[in-house]
């Protein structure tokens, strides 16, 4: 985005309420009924009923997302006042030019030019942009689209993707990651393009956005998966390299030791076995072996080695142990996994 919007009717409304009320608080959070009167007022005018329903009501798919879409763009109205809300659907908040300030719970993040949020189902949050320069985008992205087009790009047969998911689904901290994407003109034009085609009702819209949140986040990941902020951990805190640790240990599963990534990282192995368990919910021995076990299952599935070579490729010196943790795991040896999987291929071609 190379030029920052002029505020809109509603925005100039809102602006001269926060300017006429200081002492109202208006860009601290508070409670939905607290400020209706300056919400309704505002956006009386407004066309989309759909929006003004959805100040007096829970923020739902159906409110926000058209039945035939999967995504939805909102630009957030600058100098609209801060208020507690949750909603059914995932919500990436990508600030395009100045800032915001996104509460979530207790925490008050401070996002800058580039940053992208993205935020789990049923997360309370409040977002606050009281300055004209404060261009925020807000994506909203079912449930099942996201999982599709995020974790879906993701390779399921790594400890990355076991840890995202996680972040998301299984772990006890607020479910979010940050990115400081600084100023990408890659990602603000892919926004930007998604945007346009979200609002002009072409043939195949939903599949062409659909394709463009896809390529967003294949260069997310490409080019910032390293700027991630994650939820459970502060910067500058001591586990501020876990991304690296992860994807050292992803990258070099076959031979990595706790004493390896101690040197490397300069951590006690006391250290990364506390930051490994709380990152992925699995010691760094689980997170190995559950590496070299879906290695392991790929290639008997999709491959004619041996199961003595891809002991070896996986990273066993010894056939047996590798028969026995991999009986462990699936409940079965090596070559009947290899049978299972043969079997299952032709039924399905012969159906």
């Amino acid at each position: 985005m190379n030029k920052i919007p002029e505020l809109n009717p509603i925005e100039k409304k809102l602006k001269q309420f926060y300017r006429k009320s200081k002492e109202r608080m208006l860009d601290v959070p508070c409670t939905r009924d607290e400020i209706m009167d300056v919400l309704l007022s505002s956006y009386t005018a407004m066309p989309d009923k759909n929006i003004t329903q959805s100040l007096k009501t829970q923020i739902d798919e159906q409110i926000f997302i058209l039945e035939n879409m999967d995504v939805s763009f909102v630009r957030h109205a600058r100098y609209t006042p801060a208020f507690w809300h949750n909603h059914d659907f995932f919500e990436m908040i990508f600030v395009q030019s100045g800032g915001c300030i996104n509460y979530i719970f207790d925490r008050n993040i401070s996002m800058q030019t580039g940053d992208i949020c993205i935020m789990a189902p049923d997360i309370t949050h409040s977002l606050s942009a009281f300055h004209d320069e404060d261009v925020i985008m807000n994506i909203l992205i079912r449930k099942s689209t996201f999982e599709q087009s995020f974790f879906g790009l993701l390779d399921d047969n790594t400890i990355l993707s076991d840890f995202f998911k996680r972040t998301f689904y299984q772990t006890s901290e607020i479910p979010y990651l940050l990115f400081h994407t600084g100023e990408d003109s890659v990602l603000s034009d892919l926004i930007d393009r998604a945007y346009t085609e979200c609002a002009q009702p072409k043939r195949y819209r939903k599949q062409m956005v659909n394709t463009l949140l896809s390529l967003f986040f294949i260069n997310l990941f490409r080019r910032h998966e390293q700027h991630t902020e994650l939820s459970g951990i502060h910067p500058n805190s001591s586990e501020e390299n876990l991304m690296y640790v992860l994807r050292y240990m992803q990258a070099n599963y076959k031979t990595v030791s706790l004493k390896e990534l101690s040197s490397i990282f300069n951590y006690s192995e006391r250290q990364l076995q506390r930051i490994i368990q709380n990152a992925t919910g699995h010691t760094f021995i689980e997170n190995i072996q559950n590496q070299k076990m879906k290695q392991a299952a790929d290639l008997l599935q999709n491959s004619t080695l041996p199961v003595s070579e891809i002991s070896e490729r996986t990273g066993f010196q010894s056939l047996n142990n590798f028969r026995k943790i991999f009986f462990k795991y699936f409940n079965m040896t090596p070559s009947e996994y290899r049978k299972t999987c043969t079997t299952k291929h032709t039924l399905s071609i012969s159906l």
